[in-house]
């Protein structure tokens, strides 16, 4: 048996190994999910995920399979083993000479013998079963809160409801209590209420309330435009609604009332506070969030790909550690 288990190490290494990177994949997207949806990087980043979580789903199926048939047979031996042992030592006082049992019939003798020998073994089995199912009916309690919780949040999710329960409750609750003024601005703020028109060389926030997800209202009412062409610096404290705008902007944050006109997301392009790296070669970062194939559809070619580097004068990257540049573009 000691042989057989021998794979069950290197089972559990690759598998801590697989779940380790999908936790770190995970984490990423969680740390620099802003930057992503700016970057309209959705689709790359599933990629990656399902890659990852593949690898590990294929592992785990293998690692399973091992594990049911090692279990498999170390139930028949452990069940017919211990059935056995337990039998040869009930039947110690039988074929002892002096025991009382030396005085019983045959049919008495194996009567007893029999009912002893059935009550030991289900009792072992009772207890068994009892341990086990304690144990497990503990981990299932554990995952079904868990899948209940997700449950509920991809339910407000589909129906469009963005509000905690610790902003809500605490909103409404106060709602009997404020200004009529105050009570309308605070109370009437629906996710989705407003409107958004896609228009081409202009940006207009006409009447709209900057309201993060949560319902905090940053700013009532907000008004301005900017033409293409226009240079525009947002300015002000922390906790202002700076990064809220561009939030809104680029349709992270729901709109709450008024109206927004903008160019379409293909004709925008923002550039996040916090630089991201995406997992990949060199070619993945200046290319994304399109993928290999995307770039071989649009016809992008590698030496657009270096020129584009040159232009931001990042060639360096490439010759650096004394690399040659044939090889570069090979590598790209």
């Amino acid at each position: 048996m000691t042989r057989i288990r021998r794979p069950i190490g290197r089972l559990t290494v690759m598998e801590q190994r697989l779940e380790g990177e999908f936790r770190y994949v995970n984490s990423r997207i969680i740390v620099n999910s802003e930057e992503i949806a700016f970057y309209r990087g959705g689709k790359r980043e599933k990629t990656t995920l399902d890659l990852s979580f593949r690898q590990l789903v294929g592992h785990l199926r293998k690692s399973i399979q091992f594990r049911f048939m090692l279990g498999l047979v170390e139930s028949m031996v452990g069940k017919y083993v211990a059935t056995v042992v337990g039998y040869l030592a009930i039947s110690r006082p039988f074929l002892d000479r002096n025991h009382r049992f030396t005085s019983l019939s045959h049919s008495e003798r194996l009567e007893d013998y029999y009912r002893n020998g059935r009550m030991l073994i289900k009792m072992a089995e009772a207890i068994g079963r009892l341990i086990l199912a304690g144990r497990e009916m503990t981990r299932l309690a554990g995952f079904t809160s868990r899948v209940s919780e997700l449950v509920v949040v991809i339910n407000d999710l589909k129906k469009g409801h963005y509000e905690r329960t610790m902003i809500s409750d605490s909103a409404r609750s106060n709602c009997n209590g404020v200004s009529l003024d105050t009570k309308t601005k605070r109370c009437d703020l629906v996710p989705g209420r407003g409107r958004v028109i896609l228009k081409d060389n202009v940006i207009r926030f006409d009447h709209v309330p900057l309201v993060t997800p949560n319902g905090d209202v940053l700013i009532n009412d907000l008004n301005f435009e900017v033409h293409s062409g226009m240079n525009v610096l947002v300015c002000g404290p922390n906790g202002c609604g700076k990064s809220s705008l561009f939030r809104i902007l680029g349709e992270l944050w729901p709109l709450f009332g008024g109206i927004l006109t903008k160019p379409d997301m293909s004709n925008l392009f923002y550039i996040p506070q916090k630089p991201y790296m995406t997992l990949g070669t060199l070619r993945d970062q200046v290319i994304y969030p399109d993928t290999v194939q995307d770039q071989m559809r649009k016809g992008v070619t590698d030496s657009q790909l270096l020129s584009y580097l040159d232009t931001v004068q990042l060639t360096h990257v490439l010759d650096r550690e004394e690399i040659g540049r044939a090889s570069c573009r090979e590598r790209v």
